[in-house]
C-alpha cells in the first residue's frame, strides 16, 4: 500500500450523488477525491442506465423549488460540456384528485403553470394514451427526460477538470476517525481528510454501520423497460399515482421520452432481494409482462416492443425523503450523509450537490433531510413505492 494520500473531501460513491458533490466541493476549491467501488454508471448501481425522468410536480415544495434547481443546474451543465442532458417534453400526471390537487397547488405557488385536462386535452398532447372516463389529469412543461448516463458522464469529466480526483474501480475497506479528520482505506491506498461524504448508494447503510452509524435504509431491486417507440420519443412523461390505502400506498407506474430508443416504463416500487456482492441483474420477464399489460391497456394502439428491460437498485428511507446531513455523534462534521436515494434522486443532480456542499462547509441540513426527523424514526420498506 502507498503512503497516505491527503484531501480536504472524500467522496465515497461516483453516482449522481456522490459526483455532483465532487463537482461542486471541488469547484468551492476543495481538495476531492472520489472512490467508487465498480465505477460510475456501472450497471449494478443506483446511478446506471439511459434516462430518468425529471419534473417539478412535487406535493412538497422543497422538491418543487429543488427540481427547479436542477433544471439550471443540468442547463449549466450541457453549455459547459456542449452535450444535451434534458429532453423536456412535459409530464403528464394521473391519479387521485386529492393528490393531483396538492401537486397543482404546490407547483402553481412556486410559480410555474400546471394545467389540468380532460380527455380532450390529454388527447391533444400525447393522442396515443387512453384516458378512463372518471380520470382527470394535469400537464405542466418543465419536465421529460434527464438522459443520465450522459448527465453523469460530464459531471464526472466536470469533477476532474475542477480537480477532483477520481478512483475507480476501487473499494472501501475501513474509514474511521483519524484525530481530527478522517482516514479512509480500499487496500490499495490509504486516505486522509478532514471529512467523508457518503454517497455510496445501497453499499452506504453497511459501511455506516462499520463506521458506529445505523441508518433505517432499505437497498431494493427495481426494474425498467425500455420500448422500441420512436413515434413517442417527442411526447410527455407519464406519472400514474395510485390511491394510498389503510395498509400503504398501492403504486403506481411511470414513463417518459428517450431519445434514440423510444419510450421508458416502469413500476414505481421495487423488489427486495439486493444482494451487495451481485456483479449484474437478470431481467424479472414476469413484472415485465405485468407492466406491458398495463401498457397496452393505456396506449392501446402502441405496439409494446421491447428494447430492454434492466434491474438496478435504489435505496428507500421510511418516508421516501433523502438524507443529507451531518452524521453527529462521535463523527460530527467529519461524515456527512448523502443517501436514501428512494427512487427519485438523480433528476436533482447539480442541485445535490450543492445541498450536501453546504453542509460539509458547515451550513445546517434541511429540515425535510436531516437524520434525526421523525420520518426516520421507523424502519424502512424495500417494496414501498415512490410516493414523492
Amino acid at each position: 500500500m502507498s503512503g497516505a494520500q491527503t484531501f480536504d473531501t472524500i467522496v465515497i460513491g461516483g453516482g449522481v450523488f456522490g459526483m455532483s458533490s465532487a463537482f461542486e466541493l471541488a469547484r468551492r476549491g476543495q481538495r476531492v477525491a472520489v472512490i467508487d467501488r465498480f465505477g460510475s454508471g456501472h450497471e449494478v448501481t443506483s446511478s446506471t442506465g439511459a434516462s430518468r425522468s425529471i419534473r417539478v410536480a412535487y406535493d412538497h415544495p422543497f422538491y418543487v423549488n429543488l427540481a427547479l434547481e436542477a433544471i439550471a443546474g443540468w442547463h449549466d451543465l450541457e453549455a459547459r460540456s456542449g452535450h444535451k442532458i434534458l429532453h423536456l417534453t412535459g409530464q403528464i400526471d394521473l391519479g387521485p384528485a386529492a393528490k393531483l390537487a396538492a401537486l397543482a397547488d404546490h407547483v402553481r405557488a412556486a410559480g410555474v403553470e400546471i394545467a389540468a385536462l380532460d380527455a380532450d386535452g390529454v388527447r391533444a398532447l400525447f393522442p396515443e394514451m387512453h384516458l378512463l372516463p372518471h380520470e382527470g389529469a394535469l400537464y405542466h412543461a418543465h419536465a421529460g427526460t434527464v438522459l443520465a448516463e450522459v448527465g453523469l458522464m460530464v459531471l464526472a469529466q466536470a469533477a476532474a477538470e475542477a480537480g477532483a480526483t477520481i478512483l475507480a474501480p476501487e473499494r472501501v475497506t475501513a474509514l474511521a476517525p483519524d484525530g481530527a479528520g478522517v482516514r479512509v482505506d480500499t487496500g490499495k491506498r490509504e486516505l486522509r481528510a478532514d471529512r467523508i461524504v457518503m454517497a455510496a448508494g445501497p453499499w452506504s447503510g453497511a459501511l455506516l454501520s462499520r463506521a458506529g452509524l445505523d441508518l433505517p435504509l432499505a437497498p431494493a431491486v427495481a426494474q425498467v423497460t425500455f420500448l422500441d417507440a420512436p413515434d413517442l420519443t417527442e411526447r410527455p412523461g407519464l406519472a400514474e399515482w395510485q390511491a394510498v390505502g389503510k395498509d400503504g400506498a398501492d403504486g403506481g407506474l411511470y414513463g417518459h421520452p428517450v431519445p434514440g430508443i423510444g419510450y421508458k416504463i416502469a413500476f414505481d416500487a421495487g423488489q427486495a432481494g439486493w444482494d451487495s456482492e451481485v456483479t449484474s441483474w437478470s431481467p424479472d420477464f414476469v413484472e415485465e409482462r405485468r407492466l406491458l399489460d398495463w401498457f397496452h391497456a393505456r396506449f392501446p394502439d402502441v405496439p409494446a416492443k421491447v428494447a430492454r428491460t434492466q434491474r438496478h437498485p435504489w435505496t428507500m428511507t421510511p418516508d421516501a425523503d433523502f438524507i443529507v446531513d451531518e452524521a453527529g455523534g462521535d463523527w460530527g462534521r467529519r461524515l456527512i450523509l448523502a443517501c436514501g436515494c428512494s427512487g427519485h434522486a438523480f433528476k436533482f443532480g447539480p442541485a445535490l450537490g450543492r445541498l450536501v456542499a453546504d453542509v460539509a462547509e458547515g451550513g445546517a441540513a434541511p429540515e425535510l433531510l436531516r437524520r434525526d426527523r421523525p420520518g426516520l424514526l421507523v424502519q424502512a420498506t424495500a417494496t414501498a413505492p415512490i410516493t414523492r
